[in-house]
């Protein structure tokens, strides 16, 4: 599905039109849901004693939300270890739900141009190359400083190469 929304591009295209790939932006936010970058938000210090939901809180407490267990949470995301774009077609998700780059003021202000490239790279090396995983063991995240990585990295290799033509027009005659 994604190469064949890929291809409708043809061989020449702005990248802004990747950018606007439905499908290719669930891609995205699906690999950013189930492996985000940042593990953890900064930490908040409590300015005043408060209950939050079960929990008291007292001032100089600090607070720290985890990304990774939100974006794994199966009242959100049922099935959550499964790898499922769609879910980002279906459902539009809250600042607050899906966040692989913060939220709120102190959001990552490098989010928009992250997504941009991460298009950009998928969208050029699937249109030119196959590819396939040189091993199919599960890779698991390791956390390394304030990021997750794979922690074998994702070895792959390429298998083939891709030629698309330019869409044909279809002429349509009343």
């Amino acid at each position: 599905r994604l190469l064949k929304e890929i291809d409708s591009l043809g061989r020449e295209y702005d990248p802004m039109e990747i950018v606007r790939l439905p499908y290719l932006s669930a891609v995205c936010n699906e690999t950013l849901r189930i492996y985000p970058i940042g593990m953890l938000t900064f930490p908040r210090i409590v300015q005043e004693d408060i209950s939050l939901f079960d929990y008291q809180l007292t001032k100089k407490d600090a607070v720290m939300g985890c990304i990774y267990l939100l974006h794994h949470r199966e009242d959100l995301y049922p099935t959550p270890s499964q790898f499922k774009p769609e879910r980002f077609l279906e459902r539009q998700y809250t600042p607050y739900e899906f966040m692989p780059f913060g939220a709120g003021t102190r959001r990552c202000v490098g989010e928009a141009l992250a997504q941009f490239e991460m298009k950009v790279v998928i969208a050029t090396l699937l249109s030119n190359y196959e590819f396939a995983l040189k091993d199919s063991r599960k890779e698991v995240p390791q956390r390394r400083g304030v990021t997750l990585a794979p922690k074998r990295g994702v070895p792959i290799k390429i298998t083939g190469y891709r030629t698309v033509s330019k869409p044909s027009e279809v002429a349509v005659s009343l």
